[in-house]
């Protein structure tokens, strides 16, 4: 469950493609960043990403609150890299982009289907 943080913009919060190239994937990222920062002040505060993780769901099932919390968390701390208590989409995209390269398992630049799946399996351990 603790990969599913970096997964997120990748796997859950993106709508599904046949495949995603790195530039694709920072553009839904931007805009999901965008839309989650509920005050828009460019930054995104650990209450506006738990907000966001709760109004996700996989399939017909969302996501509870205790997890939602949980999991906001992990991806904020992962996130905050200068730890000021704020997301920059800076600080935001780096970790989507480490995440990208972690599962572009063939380094091709492109995050296929069957990468997809490998990092959707990779959840559940």
């Amino acid at each position: 469950m603790k990969q599913l943080f970096f997964l997120l913009p990748l796997v859950a919060a993106a709508p599904v493609v046949a495949q995603d190239t790195q530039a694709s994937a920072a553009a839904k990222f931007r805009r999901e960043f965008r839309a989650s920062d509920a005050d828009k002040d460019g930054f995104l505060s650990r209450p506006e990403v738990q907000a966001r993780i709760g109004r996700m769901s996989a399939g017909a099932k969302s996501v509870d609150p205790v997890h939602a919390k949980r999991l906001g968390d992990l991806w904020f701390d992962a996130a905050d890299s200068d730890r000021d208590g704020k997301v920059s989409e800076a600080e935001a995209q780096r970790l989507l982009t480490a995440t990208f390269k972690r599962y572009d398992v063939d380094g091709d630049g492109r995050i296929e289907p069957g990468e997809r799946e490998a990092a959707k399996k990779s959840l559940s351990k």
